[in-house]
């Protein structure tokens, strides 16, 4: 019988050394915090497209942004560029801000 990958991981991962695991330990932490963010930078622009009675396919022709893109966007599937999320900013009417992801 073949074994899963989680076994075959588990197997690899046993003869890492403490440099290796601590590496792997910082970027699965960093992946994570990144998946996170994307998923809620899409909860809020549908929350956004929504509040303002939009169908995808209407908010893609006002921000010249491909529909299948404001669907990847909104399930937390892409990373959208810069030109990309203030297309989308300008055409929901909302500001842009950075805030500080440390607490103070």
């Amino acid at each position: 019988m073949a074994r899963s990958f989680k076994e075959f991981a588990a197997e690899q991962k046993a003869t890492w050394d403490e440099d290796t695991k601590s590496v792997y330990e910082a970027a699965s932490q960093a992946f994570e915090y990144e998946m996170a963010e994307r998923a809620r930078l899409g909860a809020l622009l549908k929350s956004f497209r929504e509040r303002r009675s939009l169908s995808q396919p209407a908010l893609a022709a006002m921000a010249d942004v491909q529909q299948a893109e404001i669907s990847r966007i909104e399930r937390g599937a892409s990373n959208p560029t810069e030109s990309t999320i203030i297309r989308l900013a300008k055409a929901l009417d909302v500001r842009l801000t950075i805030e500080d992801a440390i607490p103070a």
